[in-house]
């Protein structure tokens, strides 16, 4: 017994209506892009305003340098400054033989 087009099913009373999905549903923002694109923006405005040049002193001798790549360059040491000494705390740690920290 074939049903006809247009016809109630039996079973219709037994399942509830599907809902259209909601407005916020249907544009999932990607909100990782938008924070990435906007600091983006942000680095290169911070480059352009600060691409004058300075003069640098190192102690034994001084440099005419653009402040951005002498930002630039601290960041990076301090970041290489941070690994480091991270690797060196957990060797010192392996070494004792005590429990290494969870990572996150």
């Amino acid at each position: 017994m074939a049903e006809e087009p247009g016809t109630p099913r039996a079973d219709a009373a037994l399942t509830t209506p599907q809902q259209p999905p909601s407005s916020q549903d249907e544009r999932n923002v990607p909100w990782r892009l938008i924070l990435l694109a906007a600091l983006a923006i942000y680095l290169v405005l911070f480059a352009v305003l600060n691409a004058n040049e300075e003069n640098v002193s190192f102690v034994f001798f001084s440099i005419q340098i653009s402040l951005i790549v002498a930002l630039v360059v601290v960041a990076v040491l301090g970041f290489v400054a941070g690994y480091l000494t991270n690797e060196l705390r957990d060797r010192r740690r392996q070494k004792t033989g005590a429990a290494k920290p969870r990572q996150p």
